[in-house]
Formats: structure tokens, C-alpha cells, sequence
């Protein structure tokens, strides 16, 4: 009995730890009749996605054919797939703006929405020549957040030839998956830039004469003249620092998620 009697405890606690659990499951199972899945339930099972009239109201400054797509997207059960893509002026292993884009709108979206990155150290005419619109295809984008290699161009690239590059990738991109939109954006401001600045407004002449949307992040940066900029730039002032990278998040954060 010295043996048997302890034994007999373990198994009573055992068993009432494994009926506590089923028990604990149950109740989930029942919350969660009412609530959309989470990446993992298991794990998550205290978030709770939005409902999907608040999700659509967010969506409100996107171009129509992706608010469209993202409300198929939503019926499907499927993640919308937002991927930005540029040169290095968009991070770093140390901040990047693709990652900290995510971790924004997962608050809000949760995961409806899924951002990835890719970012290369290339000008535009290397893009293009070493084929890299097939990274682009692979990766199967609802929507395309496109830096293209401004930054890596100035000084390198001709204005039209720099532009042209933009039309063959979403020509190559789009011809493969006609789902997928595009967007463009210019890369971070550099101070006291003279040529620079000229090559950006081409690019945003470029998006509107070809009915792109184009996020004009730079309206919520310093003036290139002014001395603030140097506070938001790296010590070589080419790249954006941390506080150059939260300017520009929270213009691509504020664009994503409307605010009523």
C-alpha cells in the first residue's frame, strides 16, 4: 500500500489536470465559433480578429481594383499580399520599412493582410538586366509598393532610362499575374540634393501620366534645405535613420489604415 497509495495520487492529479484541459478547450471551442481563426489559435486564442465591416472602412485610400481584390481576399480566407519593393534606401538589418509596415497593420488587419520585403542593392538598368521581375512574380503580390531605384539611379541612370526600366517590370510582372497592382513611391529625401529632387518629380509626373498611384511620403519630411534633415538621415546622409524611417512608416501607416 506504501507503493500503490502515492501511485494512486499521481494518477488522480493526472486525471483531473487532463479533464481540467478538455474542459478549458471546450470553452475555447465554443468562443471561437463566433470569432474569424487566428494565425495560430492555439497560441492566439484571446485576439480576436476585426469584424469585416470595420476592416473594409480601413480600406478606404487604396487604388479600387486592390479594395476589390482585398474583399475577395476576405471571402476566400486568404491573406491579402502586400509586397514592397526597392532599393536599400527601404532598410536595413537594423530597421527596415517593410517589417515595421507589418507590424502596423497586423494591429489593425491582423493577419488579412500579409507584408513582405524585398530589397536590393541594384539601379534600375541591373534590375532589369539580371531579370529580377521574376523575384516579383514568384512572390505572387496582390499589391506592389515599388521604389524603383531612384535613389541608386541619380547620378547613374538617365531620367528615361530610369523610367522605362519602371514600365518593363510592371509589364513583365503584370503580363504573368494580371492580378497584381502597382504603386510607386519615391525613395527617402537627401539634403541639399539639386538633381536629385528633379529626378523624383519625374517619376511622379511618370506615375500620373500612367494612372499610378503615387505616395508622395516626402510632403511629411523636413524641407531638403533645412538643417532638420540632417537629424532624420544616417551619419553619411544618404539613407534615412531610425527617425527618418518613423516619418516615413507612419505616411505608408496612415495611407493603409484610414481613419474615419
Amino acid at each position: 500500500m506504501k507503493v500503490l497509495l502515492p501511485t494512486f495520487c499521481v494518477m488522480l492529479a493526472i486525471t483531473s489536470i487532463v479533464m481540467g484541459n478538455i474542459h478549458w478547450k471546450g470553452k475555447i471551442s465554443e468562443a471561437s465559433i463566433s470569432e474569424p481563426a487566428t494565425k495560430n489559435p492555439e497560441v492566439e486564442t484571446s485576439k480576436a480578429s476585426p469584424h469585416r465591416e470595420d476592416l473594409i472602412n480601413y480600406i478606404g485610400n487604396w487604388p479600387k481594383e486592390s479594395q476589390e481584390l482585398y474583399k475577395q481576399r476576405l471571402s476566400e480566407g486568404k491573406p491579402f499580399k502586400l509586397l514592397l519593393v526597392g532599393s536599400n534606401s527601404l532598410g536595413n538589418e537594423t530597421y527596415n520599412l517593410p517589417d515595421d509596415l507589418a507590424d502596423q497593420l497586423d494591429t489593425t488587419y491582423g493577419d488579412t493582410v500579409q507584408v513582405d520585403g524585398l530589397i536590393y542593392d541594384l539601379m534600375s538598368s541591373q534590375f532589369v538586366l539580371q531579370n529580377k521581375q521574376e523575384d516579383l512574380i514568384e512572390a505572387k503580390a496582390d499589391l506592389i509598393l515599388l521604389e524603383p531605384f531612384t535613389i541608386k539611379d541619380n547620378g547613374n541612370v538617365p531620367i528615361d532610362e530610369s523610367l522605362a526600366n519602371i514600365t518593363s517590370i510592371i509589364k513583365d510582372v503584370t503580363s504573368d499575374r494580371k492580378e497584381t497592382q502597382f504603386m510607386l513611391q519615391p525613395p527617402n529625401p537627401l539634403y541639399k540634393a539639386t538633381y536629385y529632387p528633379n529626378q523624383v518629380k519625374e517619376l511622379e509626373k511618370y506615375a500620373k501620366s500612367n494612372k499610378i498611384p503615387y505616395l508622395n511620403h516626402w510632403s511629411n519630411w523636413p524641407d531638403l534645405s533645412s538643417e532638420n534633415m540632417k537629424d532624420v538621415l544616417n551619419e553619411d546622409r544618404e539613407l534615412p535613420n531610425e527617425n527618418g524611417y518613423k516619418i516615413w512608416s507612419l505616411y505608408l501607416e496612415e495611407f493603409f489604415i484610414k481613419q474615419s
